[in-house]
């Protein structure tokens, strides 16, 4: 197995920094400490303090590597659709990352059991990694703790497994939107959900039944219909929820853009306008949602944001400066567009 700084780190008993000053010969830590740390990177064979030895030793070496882990377990949710909205995560990462001489690498996994993705890291030669969770369910996550390499999860919460997660504020962003409605007038607002669960899309259902609560609305049973998360066959299952002609309600939240995106074009194929007959909001704020006819008024998650927000934790969680998991969570902003209307 490749030696990494971190093994060194752990060997020597200190943080991730003094292993790089200590190889880069720089201030901030005692020559004792120095030749300590010199000597396990001797031990360990460390490739990099070889070739430190061997060229110039003033020449900044590399210090971290991090691998972004992009997951589509089965696709419905992480595909060609959601490419911008991962690209931002990504865009977050790399921008935090060439603040601190990082390195960042990307693998993408496609119709792959959880295991075998595990097991392909547990002789990575990367010092942490960040793990697109969203498509992972409650009870994955155990998988990863029998690496050896630090691990942070993004766009997913798992409160019981004992790992650092940056997600969206799904009950924020959820309230948010019924709150536009309720301001434009509607009383009678459906839920259009997913048929594949997620942790997001459970947290953003239960935060629906909580937000017609706050504003003593009913839940009507018979607005909460499921789709798929693709768009091609969440559009053929919103058509076959039309075709009964019951009566709809006045506005319909979706999960996200691409069930809105669907809903929208059934909607509009069986004759009902957008938003003269009913309005909609979706989840995410895609690009393509200012693109969309009418265009779709949305929740704008801060991607970038969370990116940056996970590579700084896994560098606290490789300099061994912070040992207790956190959950963080970061609010997103309703983006007003043409896809409500005033009753």
């Amino acid at each position: 197995m490749v030696a990494k700084i971190t093994d060194i780190a752990r060997e020597a008993g200190v943080s991730v920094s003094a292993v790089s000053l200590a190889l880069n010969n720089k201030r901030g830590v005692s020559d004792a400490l120095r030749s300590k740390i010199l000597a396990i990177a001797a031990e360990l064979d460390y490739r990099d303090f070889k070739r430190l030895q061997e060229t110039d030793p003033g020449k900044e070496m590399r210090e971290l590597r991090v691998r972004f882990l992009k997951i589509a377990k089965h696709g419905h949710i992480v595909n060609e659709r959601h490419n911008p909205f991962i690209t931002e995560y990504l865009e977050g990462i790399e921008m935090e990352a060439s603040k601190k001489n990082c390195k960042v690498e990307v693998a993408f996994f496609e119709h792959k059991e959880i295991e075998d993705i595990v097991q392909s890291q547990e002789n990575t030669d990367a010092d942490g990694l960040i793990v697109l969770g969203t498509e992972l369910n409650a009870y994955e996550p155990r998988h990863f703790a029998k690496l050896k390499t630090p691990v942070v999860f993004i766009d997913t919460y798992f409160p019981l497994a004992s790992f650092d997660c940056i997600d969206i504020d799904n009950s924020d962003g959820v309230f948010k939107a019924l709150e536009h409605f309720y301001e434009n007038g509607h009383r009678s607002i459906g839920l259009i959900k997913s048929k594949f669960e997620t942790r997001n899309f459970q947290m953003r259902e239960f935060s629906f039944r909580e937000s017609m609560k706050y504003f003593n609305l009913p839940v009507q049973e018979q607005f909460i219909l499921d789709v798929d998360s693709a768009y091609e066959q969440a559009t053929v299952d919103m058509n076959k929820h039309l075709a009964g002609g019951q009566k709809l309600p006045t506005a319909f939240f979706c999960m996200n853009d691409i069930i809105a995106y669907a809903c929208m074009k059934a909607l509009r194929e069986n004759g009902i306008k957008i938003p003269e007959d009913i309005s909609i909001i979706g989840f995410d704020d895609l690009p393509s949602s200012n693109l969309s006819e009418p265009p779709l008024t949305s929740i704008r998650v801060s991607n970038q944001q969370i990116g940056q927000r996970a590579l700084e934790k896994l560098l606290q969680r490789i300099d061994l400066s912070t040992n207790k998991a956190e959950k963080i969570l970061v609010s997103g902003n309703l983006i007003s567009r043409d896809s409500v209307r005033y009753i």
